[in-house]
């Protein structure tokens, strides 16, 4: 009878899990020691497998619902960059087995074992126990303990890269609807006839100003870079349609600098009237306003020409229009502005002004516009692209300034907007939006996009008060004569300190 029972298998326990509740209220699953690490995986593989699945079917139907179209999962189509994504995950989770399954006899993991040997209390796995009162453990009991540990912490990052994949695929069927400048997108040549705007700057602007008949030299030097600060250079060309065309001029230049460590996003407004050396193509040596440089060789053209006049280290852009603008102000639901009584006469009374009736005209806005009255106003698109683009009642630098403050009021106001709504704007912005950055640097952009909401931004004009004279350029017209040595010297110190 003894010999049988001898020989009789012992039963075989599966581990056991206990639920406890941390001092933060958070719930853990504690394992015991006889947890096997492979069985332990296969589980949480399952578990991982359907989270991933759910996540899928959910995504499908968000896709179907925001876009209008209520496609069954058969008609579902995931993107390239999706499976890519889905591949990299599986491959990391076979990984991580193999691994797993090498270390499991491995004695190079001793070096885990934190058996404590001081009486008092500590938290393991969310429950606090005495040290006095832990039996001893033998050396394989306290690997399977730390296995518990890096197998939880696996369970989660294996999760937090199936939320990763969906998150991502989301992302990237986004930035698709962006044109990219790598592609080719047709443009034309004789879409906006800009002709009565051929100066842009007014004799009451030049009043003062001292003239010179010798151009400015740039600056000498490199620019100064530092990695933890962003630069992009954000266009409005002047086109009065949502189609871009290479006959445009770089109507607003503002420079938008992000500071990763800081946490913080600083502005810089480019006159469109500095007169500049044109570096590339068949007027090149001639000084025109930086504003026609986009005509003569397009965004990459106007980034060398910012880049050597101001020892600017800023290699990206992004392109919009003021058809863009419009549609931006309006999909996020318009944006608050405080107006002067100056500014109030200008819009109410925009017929009485040259610019701004062709603006109206061209683009056929006129029962778009609103009233508005002095203080605070909630102005919709065709209103908000009135008051960016007056000048005439005081100057271009007047200007600059109301640009920079509807920018300020667009991020103000997408800080409030739901999921949906976010999604119905990216849809109608992204595709008006023309750009140098790759796929993956603006993927990499997007988690910076937190920091660009919160808070106002530090502003500034370039050239800066007192910098700069008048000088006659290209067919005899009037540029302002800058002195690019002090004013790239005021934006480094702006940016960097």
């Amino acid at each position: 009878m003894a010999e049988q029972e001898q020989k009789k298998k012992p039963t075989s326990v599966k581990p056991k899990k206990t639920s406890a509740v941390s001092e933060t209220g958070e719930r853990r699953v504690v394992l015991s020691a006889k947890t096997d690490p492979l069985e332990f995986l296969k589980e949480e593989q399952e578990k991982l497998n359907e989270e991933i699945l759910k996540g899928q079917e959910t995504d499908k139907a968000l896709k179907a619902q925001l876009t209008g179209q209520e496609k069954g999962p058969a008609e579902f189509q995931v993107t390239q960059s999706r499976k890519a994504a889905n591949q990299e995950a599986e491959q990391a989770w076979a990984a991580a087995k193999k691994q797993m399954a090498q270390k499991s006899s491995d004695a190079s993991f001793d070096w885990l074992r934190d058996d404590p040997i001081d009486e008092g209390e500590e938290e393991e796995d969310g429950i606090l126990i005495s040290k006095a009162k832990r039996p001893s453990s033998s050396p394989a009991q306290r690997r399977n303990r730390n296995y518990d540990r890096i197998k939880q912490i696996l369970a989660v990052a294996l999760i937090l890269v199936a939320m990763t994949v969906s998150v991502g695929g989301f992302l990237f069927d986004k930035l698709d609807l962006i044109q990219f400048d790598t592609e080719e997108k047709p443009q034309t040549q004789d879409e906006v006839d800009i002709q009565n705007e051929a100066q842009i700057i007014s004799d009451e602007e030049l009043k003062g100003l001292e003239f010179t008949d010798e151009y400015p030299e740039l600056p000498k030097g490199e620019a100064y870079r530092d990695p933890d600060v962003i630069n992009l250079l954000l266009l409005g060309t002047d086109e009065r349609t949502t189609r871009f065309n290479s006959n445009a001029r770089s109507d607003s230049m503002i420079l938008v600098s992000i500071h990763t460590r800081n946490h913080t996003v600083k502005l810089a407004s480019f006159e469109r009237a500095t007169g500049v050396p044109i570096l590339e193509g068949e007027y090149k040596g001639q000084y025109d306003w930086l504003t026609h440089c986009f005509r003569y060789g397009g965004a990459n053209l106007i980034l060398e020409e910012i880049q050597a006049c101001y020892l600017l280290d800023c290699s990206h852009y992004v392109r919009t229009n003021i058809r863009a603008f419009i549609k931006l102000i309006d999909v996020v639901g318009g944006v608050d502005v405080y107006l002067t009584e100056a500014e109030c006469n200008y819009i109410n009374h925009w017929y009485n002004f040259r610019y701004a009736s062709n603006h109206v005209k061209e683009m056929g806005i006129r029962d778009e516009l609103h009233a508005v009255a002095v203080g605070r106003n909630h102005l919709n698109g065709a209103t908000a692209m009135l008051y960016a683009r007056c000048r005439a009642i005081d100057n271009d630098f007047g200007r600059m300034k109301r640009q920079r403050t509807v920018m300020q009021a667009i991020f103000n106001q997408i800080k409030d907007l739901s999921i949906p709504e976010l999604n119905n704007m990216l849809n109608t912005i992204l595709p008006l939006i023309q750009t140098n950055f790759t796929r993956g640097e603006l993927a990499s952009l997007v988690l910076e996009v937190p920091d660009i909401l919160d808070g106002d931004f530090e502003t500034m004009q370039l050239p800066q008060n007192s910098t700069f004279g008048k000088m006659t350029g290209m067919e005899g017209r009037s540029l302002f004569a800058v002195d690019f040595e002090k004013n790239a010297a005021d934006l480094r110190t702006f940016l960097y300190g």
